[in-house]
């Protein structure tokens, strides 16, 4: 980590170089607040270390290096002053000279969502008082009062990291969302259409969606490991572990089968499923790699997503004619379009593209995934649950050779 515009610095350091924290006493106060679950800020005033102006400057100094704003000497000087006199951050800044900018670009999860005028601002003063009560993060409040929905939620921290990372701007994110709402498409698509974002030339997949797509992480848990990460400045890796939803062991198998799929070994699907292998049977990376390629080998069947999600009597005919209708036009996946028109949900969707995965890869025939995929549909359940239900299991290599599974 450098010093100098656009600095990503922890609260913690940024208090221990000012000189109001000593290392031992912020790990102290890390541990009380890992222990108690109250936001460490809390825990660092009820500890008497700081005062909550001292706190508020610290956060807004924060903010002010990682949005570019101030040099991180600057805030230093001026948090010092703060500590020192009964002034506000503001005021020290000026003493040193500092105009203030008002290009300031930030990226801050209730602002995008007031600015896209995706929440009132009643029920986002609401929530923060919650938020800030309870020491749960913004996003999780808002979708546990229903001010907001887990897509929009997704999209608002997809808008942050995007704005993180250079790869848009504050204001086209906001448009983004603002036509994303609108069209009922993806933030990625909206943003896609209006020209202010370009896709990754090289296949990808993200940490996060490596684990759902796995099974080993709910798509409601890595929200919130998001929101976590994003706020605290984590990786979400990092995030997951620490919140007991994966191992080290489990995250650093996840970073290599991404790599895998970035350099094109595998697909997204391919390494989820070896990755649930390696989580669930314990096996190394490359016996499950050895095993899909194993299975890959086979005469296995060829089917579409729509294909089998017709077959199941899931969609009908004109659905998909529909689907491909507005895919050829939004440039979208068929089973993302059959999603945001609401002809399935994102239970189904997954499971769909599960039960594809499990007969192109041969571990279902077309009959099975149909079977499964209505048991799903009527139990409300993974695809997963549903073979482990049906008492169909995953082919093994003695079954591979001729042994009858169904």
């Amino acid at each position: 980590m450098t010093d100098g515009g656009g600095t990503l610095i922890k609260l913690g350091d940024l208090l221990i170089r000012v000189g109001i924290l000593k290392p031992k006493e912020l790990e102290d106060c890390i541990r009380t607040a890992g222990e108690t679950g109250l936001p460490i800020g809390r825990v660092l005033i009820m500890s008497g270390y700081m005062t909550d102006r001292e706190l508020a400057a610290a956060v807004q100094a924060q903010s002010l290096i990682k949005d570019r704003v101030v040099e991180v000497e600057t805030a230093l000087d001026a948090l010092k002053q703060v500590a020192n006199e009964d002034i506000t951050l503001e005021q020290a800044l000026r003493k040193r000279g500092w105009a203030g900018k008002k290009t300031t670009e930030t990226a801050k999860l209730g602002e995008l969502l007031r600015s896209a005028e995706l929440v009132s601002d009643e029920q986002l003063n609401g929530c923060l008082t919650t938020s800030q009560e309870t020491g749960l993060p913004l996003g999780r409040i808002l979708v546990l009062t229903q001010a907001i929905s887990e897509e929009t939620l997704a999209s608002v921290l997809t808008a942050q990291i995007l704005i993180r990372d250079g790869k848009v701007s504050k204001e086209q994110a906001i448009k983004g969302l603002r036509a994303s709402k609108r069209r009922r498409i993806s933030l990625e698509e909206s943003l896609i259409d209006q020209g202010f974002y370009k896709p990754p030339l090289r296949q990808t997949v993200k940490l996060g969606e490596l684990f759902v797509l796995s099974g080993l992480v709910t798509d409601s848990d890595l929200m919130g490991a998001l929101e976590i990460g994003l706020t605290r400045e984590m990786p979400i890796g990092q995030v997951l572990v620490d919140c007991g939803y994966v191992s080290r062991g489990v995250l650093n198998t996840a970073l290599k089968f991404q790599e895998m799929v970035i350099n094109g070994t595998l697909n997204a699907l391919q390494a989820a499923e070896a990755l649930r292998q390696v989580s669930t049977r314990n096996i190394s990376m490359a016996q499950s790699v050895a095993e899909l390629g194993l299975l890959k080998s086979e005469q296995t069947e060829t089917i579409r997503l729509g294909e089998l999600l017709k077959a199941a009597g899931i969609v009908t005919e004109d659905d998909i004619k529909s689907a491909i209708d507005l895919s050829a036009r939004n440039s979208a996946l068929i089973g993302k379009i059959l999603l945001v028109t609401g002809l399935i949900n994102e239970q189904t969707l997954h499971a769909s593209l599960r039960a594809q995965f499990l007969v192109r890869e041969g571990f279902l025939r077309m009959e099975q995934a149909i079977v499964a995929l209505n048991h799903c549909e009527k139990n409300e359940c993974s695809i997963d649950d549903a073979l482990q239900e049906l008492g169909w299991t995953m082919p093994s290599r003695a079954k591979l050779h001729g042994e009858p599974e169904f």
